[in-house]
């Protein structure tokens, strides 16, 4: 009786009729299939889970607000001086940011040489002087000779012409020192107005030409802010004509006129440079003092302001990310921006009262994507409106004042 073979026992190769080596190859194939088989099952995708966001509702102030626009406090009057002869500068009488008064020495230049020309016409008049009076005595003494018949009618024209010709001289020898005179007090460089130094451009030792700038000196009578206007504002506040200041130093805000438009906008910022002048400045107004000068309409008008961070910059195109509450997904609206503060933006145009819009990570987010309120802050409709927005960023924190940019 033959015995049954073990119920698990691996078959011979030969019993299936190929050898070991095919017998390999087969497994080898039904293991790559297997494999095969396991890769292609897709691994199921976990859905992405809701974006925590920070948002705020909105509702439409009443601004009348039309522009702020940085500015810089500068005199009205800056004057270069310089001497009116040439000469080497011996002393210079003031420094950097002195003030001074009106006939205060500024400096001095060497007045030896011009001291010799002044003497030299001194000595000229003299001269002129004795001619003169000896033609006159000679002229005295003709007259005689003539009524007696001495001369001529025609020699004693002669003698008068002489005593004509000496006068003449005489009067040009004075004009001649009073000339030289003059050079001698151009030696000393003398202010024209109350004012301070705002620039030192020759010193001690230096030789100087006539008119070239030695010191120039900022008058203090008239103190103006200088800043720039946008194009799409200018006609506004041209209406407007009056504006209000507020030093960044600190302080009661001080009314101003403008005063001072370009007739040109300046080719790079398409902006047009204008003053506003102070008639109630502070003495102690230092030029160069940063400002923001604010230009408000009579009549308020409904407008939204919003954090800056809620700006999105994207397709050449400024937009905000708009929450609908119903399926919790966020979609981009296009915003045009009026004015542009440290912290905040008016738009041009308000929008609804009671929308709800991202205030955060603005740039990490994708149309219709879904998610959730990390926090929510609602706006306060009577607010007054912030008193830091200008046209422009401040200099200095141009980073800060720019929108987020999509990736």
């Amino acid at each position: 009786m033959t015995p049954m073979p073990p119920r698990f026992a691996i078959p011979e190769p030969h019993q299936h009729g190929f050898s070991g080596r095919h017998g390999v190859r087969g497994v080898v194939a039904v293991l790559a299939l297997i494999v095969l088989a396991a890769c292609s099952r897709e691994t199921p995708v976990a859905p992405e889970p809701p974006r925590p966001l920070r948002t705020l509702v909105l509702h439409a102030q009443q601004i009348n607000l039309v522009g702020e626009f940085p500015g810089q406090v500068q005199p009205r009057v800056e004057s270069g001086l310089g001497f009116q002869v040439a000469g080497r500068i011996v002393a210079r009488s003031v420094q950097l940011g002195q003030r001074v008064k009106r006939g205060d020495i500024l400096a001095r230049i060497d007045p030896a040489d011009l001291r010799l020309a002044e003497n030299s016409a001194r000595a000229q008049l003299s001269a002129a002087e004795v001619d003169r009076k000896q033609a006159q005595a000679d002229l005295v003494r003709y007259r005689e000779l003539r009524d007696r018949g001495f001369i001529s009618a025609a020699e004693f024209e002669r003698r008068q012409a002489t005593v004509d010709a000496a006068i003449a001289r005489s009067a040009q020898a004075t004009a001649g020192l009073d000339a030289q005179r003059n050079q001698s007090a151009y030696t000393s460089l003398k202010a024209t107005a109350d004012g301070v130094v705002t620039g030192i451009d020759a010193e001690a030792g230096q030789v100087v030409s006539a008119g070239q700038v030695v010191v120039r000196i900022a008058e203090t009578a008239d103190k103006e802010i200088a800043f720039q206007i946008p194009e799409n504002r200018l006609a506004q506040i041209q209406a407007i004509g009056t504006g209000e200041v507020q030093l960044w130093s600190g302080g009661a805000p001080l009314r101003g006129n403008l005063r001072e438009v370009s007739p040109s906008a300046d080719p790079a910022t398409r902006s047009f440079a204008a003053r506003l002048s102070l008639p109630q400045a502070p003495a102690d107004l230092g030029f160069g003092m940063t400002a923001t000068v604010r230009f408000s309409a009579r009549n308020a008008q409904p407008a939204s302001r919003i954090p800056l961070s809620a700006l999105l910059r994207a397709e050449d195109q400024t937009w905000v990310w708009t929450l609908d509450g119903k399926d919790m997904s966020v979609h981009r609206r296009p915003v045009r921006v009026a004015t542009v503060g440290d912290t905040d933006v008016v738009l041009a145009e308000a929008l609804p009262d009671g929308i709800e819009i991202a205030t955060a990570g603005v740039h990490l987010l994708h149309e219709g994507q879904v998610v959730r309120r990390l926090s929510s802050a609602t706006q306060d409709a009577n607010a007054p409106a912030a008193p830091a927005a200008s046209l422009m960023p401040p200099a200095g924190n141009a980073a800060a004042a720019a929108p987020a940019t999509a990736p």
